[in-house]
């Protein structure tokens, strides 16, 4: 966190140095929601398990609306059986990835802070990890950079548990506007299962 605000330092202290003059502040307004824009109403999801931060939803973050939104890729598919805390409210879906499998989430907004994401997962007999990636793009939806994040053991998901959150490390590219999260079984047999998946953004625990 405190390289996350030694990162905000140069953009604050730019806009206080130009915050006197009255006819610069619609400009300053407007390159502060440029670099630190707001990405959603944000909710407290894992605040049972510890977490008090504040994070907000994906788009279709829970399922219940199929895969829209979502780019699926081998054996995926939606199903039944949402994660049991239903802190997305009374779901009743997640996406099952089997052997190979993979998933791409919808963009999400992003700001020189970076997101962290964090969602529910659960492997169903895996006999691989899950591989968690972060996809940034620019403007016009190029890719921009990849961060290979790491990836969750089954042995720890044998039921369903909330996930570490997954930073994307301060390694925001220049041009980024947007970031999705891709997650990719690495077993040859079993299922992994995730839910409700939302972003953590940082910058509203800031002021």
């Amino acid at each position: 966190m405190a390289a996350r605000l030694r990162l905000l330092v140069p953009v604050v202290l730019a806009a206080t140095a130009f915050s006197v003059p009255a006819a610069n502040a619609g400009l300053i307004s407007g390159l502060v929601n440029v670099v630190l824009p707001t990405c959603g109403t944000t909710v407290y999801p894992f605040a049972q398990f510890g977490d008090k931060n504040a994070y907000y939803a994906l788009p279709n973050n829970g399922f219940e609306s199929g895969s829209t939104g979502w780019s699926l890729s081998g054996n995926a598919a939606v199903v039944s059986g949402n994660e049991p805390w239903y802190v997305n409210g009374r779901g009743a879906s997640s996406l099952a990835l089997g052997p190979g499998a993979s998933a791409t989430s919808p963009a999400v907004c992003i700001n020189l802070l970076d997101p962290f994401f964090r969602m529910f997962a659960k492997s169903a007999s895996a006999n691989g990890n899950l591989q968690v990636q972060i996809i940034f793009r620019g403007l016009t939806g190029n890719l921009t950079g990849l961060l290979n994040y790491g990836s969750l053991s089954p042995s720890g998901y044998g039921s369903w548990q909330p996930t570490s959150t997954v930073p994307s490390l301060l390694a925001l590219p220049l041009g980024t506007t947007s970031a999705q999260m891709r997650v990719t079984s690495t077993a040859s047999s079993g299922t992994w299962q995730i839910d409700d998946v939302f972003v953590d953004p940082c910058v509203v625990r800031i002021g």
